[in-house]
């Protein structure tokens, strides 16, 4: 999340492996008005009663943007979302695109830039089973789009659609590319041919929303949002819980739970965990060796999922000294991720090696990223112009203050044993973070991004090509432009594959990130939960799940 990407996340380790801070190039949260409930619901006590009913507790994030599905820019926030909203396409756990309030897959014409969509006859909002027709979608496309929303993923994700970029700027009321046609079929025209843009169309910026609820209510809506998902908002207490129940008119089927009980707070997931408080949870670092062996009492709810997700620091092009490439190699070669992986983290993660997890479609893994070559690093920072004078560097990460991540640390000590350089590491308020880093405005950045959709163009082409918005590293390469703009344009998949992947390694080795973890998700689930789903990125999920008492 999509997320979901979802968007940028950071990802920091804080005791638990699994357990992540995120923060995101998304919607900023001023002026959100969605205001939380405040009842509370007993939590759960033994084993038997967990297993008993059919309400899933789980660990939550607290959303770092409102509920709203163009305002979404972090994972946390994303989880939710794709619960409460749909739109034309969705993802299933397998990461295929399939039709949500879609009857069936779209027809493309000939020339591959007008997809037109049949609606499902039995589609209705959760909270006043209003009949969603295609006028809603246009509605939402253009709600998105609308400048005054200032969506920041609209550009990213709707781009490719006719009239996108006029609304967007005001120079147009509506977006030309999405017609009505009736009521059950809407018609959407592309600038282009796009191998991708039934992927991103489960982005959450496509969703649609209820034109009704928002015009009634414009700055509270998004209390009790009214969408199309499996779920739907009863209760959100800052700090506690969220709480979904199901969607008893969900047209691809009623889910088996009749709620999913998300747990902001609360102490140690893993001691709740183990308390039988909760259904799933994490495994403690220090515990993950033992539960991989088998020799630990959890390892029998143990499991393990790669997350199509990617951990990152970025040197902005545009600051001294990060404006010399030699000077990015060498803080590129003076980390040693393995160390830091093995002593610090217990072997949680894996050492991104490239920028793309293996995961996505299309990985290639013959691009590869600078190595760990210390000898090399010094060499290229005296071959610098900044050779003797680099001006003062600070690393911004997310975060509240306090002591900063081990694993920032100990890259901090890397930098100045290899290169003799001193850089600060300051922490920002996560909200003001995704701000600021849209804004192209940090030195240095503790960053990362989580999959949107699976495609190639959502790692490359959206952080990388220089007129993405969605490039926060503020990188331009003209090599690296051409081969981007070709890929999008290319239908054949293979192809575009290969393209993406000559982009990438023109990309490391000119060094504006350097890629850190591919994370793992260490993931305890109660033998009485039933398919819960094994998925590396953020999709709509629980309706899968069940509870069967043992």
């Amino acid at each position: 999340m999509l997320l979901m990407g979802f968007v940028a996340f950071l990802i920091l380790v804080v005791g638990v492996v699994g357990v992540v801070a995120i923060a995101g190039g998304g919607g900023d949260d001023e002026g959100d008005t969605a205001s939380p409930s405040r009842t509370t619901t007993p939590k759960s006590g033994s084993v038997a009663k967990i297993c008993e009913g059919k309400t899933l507790v789980v660990p939550g994030g607290e959303p770092n943007t409102q509920l709203d599905p163009i305002q979404v820019g972090d994972v946390e926030t994303s989880e939710y979302i794709v619960e409460i909203f749909g739109g034309l396409m969705t993802l299933d756990p397998e990461l295929k695109v399939i039709p949500d309030l879609a009857r069936e897959m779209p027809t493309v014409s000939a020339d591959g830039k007008v997809y037109t969509f049949r609606l499902r006859d039995n589609i209705v909002f959760s909270q006043n089973s209003r009949r969603v027709t295609a006028a809603d979608f246009k509605y939402s496309i253009e709600r998105a789009a609308d400048p005054k929303e200032a969506s920041p993923t609209a550009k990213a994700y709707l781009g490719d659609i006719v009239g996108i970029a006029e609304k967007l700027s005001g120079k147009a009321k509506e977006v030309s590319g999405v017609r009505v046609v009736d009521d059950k079929t809407i018609e959407i025209t592309l600038i282009e041919p796009a191998d991708f843009f039934l992927a991103e169309l489960t982005y959450p910026v496509a969703y649609v929303v209820d034109r009704e609820q928002i015009e009634k209510d414009p700055r509270n809506w998004t209390r009790r949002p009214n969408g199309t998902g499996p779920f739907k908002l009863v209760e959100f207490t800052i700090g506690e819980q969220i709480r979904l129940v199901r969607n008893d008119r969900y047209h691809l089927g009623v889910p088996k739970l009749e709620e999913v009980r998300f747990e902001l707070g609360g102490g140690s997931i893993s001691t709740r965990y183990q308390n039988d408080e909760l259904h799933v949870g994490f495994v403690p670092g220090t515990e993950l060796d033992a539960v991989k062996a088998g020799r630990s009492p959890l390892a029998k709810d143990y499991r393990a999922t790669n997350e199509m997700a990617v951990s990152y620091i970025t040197m902005n092009p545009t600051k001294e000294p990060f404006d010399d490439p030699k000077v990015r190699q060498a803080f590129a070669m003076s980390i040693d991720r393995e160390s830091i992986n093995n002593v610090l983290i217990y072997g949680a993660y894996r050492i991104a090696d490239g920028f793309t997890p293996p995961e996505m479609p299309g990985y290639t893994e013959s691009v590869k990223s600078l190595k760990y070559d210390p000898v090399r690093a010094k060499q290229l920072l005296q071959e610098s112009k900044y050779a003797g004078r680099l001006p003062r560097i600070t690393l911004n990460y997310g975060g509240s203050g306090g002591n900063s991540p081990e694993t920032l640390v100990a890259m901090q000590k890397g930098w100045e044993e290899t290169l003799g350089v001193t850089v600060q590491l300051e922490a920002v308020d996560p909200v003001a973070y995704m701000r600021e880093q849209r804004k192209g405005s940090f030195q240095m950045l503790s960053d990362g991004w989580a999959a949107d959709y699976p495609d190639l163009e959502d790692f490359t082409g959206k952080l990388f090509r220089s007129d993405s918005s969605l490039n926060y590293t503020q990188y331009k390469n003209s090599e690296v432009d051409a081969l981007l703009q070709q890929a999008r344009r290319e239908t054949d998949r293979n192809r575009r594959y290969t393209l993406y992947a000559q982009a990438e390694q023109k990309i490391l080795d000119d060094a504006p990130i350097i890629p850190i973890f591919w994370p793992v998700s260490h993931t305890l689930v109660k033998p009485c939960v039933q398919g819960y789903p094994n998925v590396s990125m953020t999709v709509p999920k629980y309706r899968y799940v069940d509870i069967v008492k043992p």
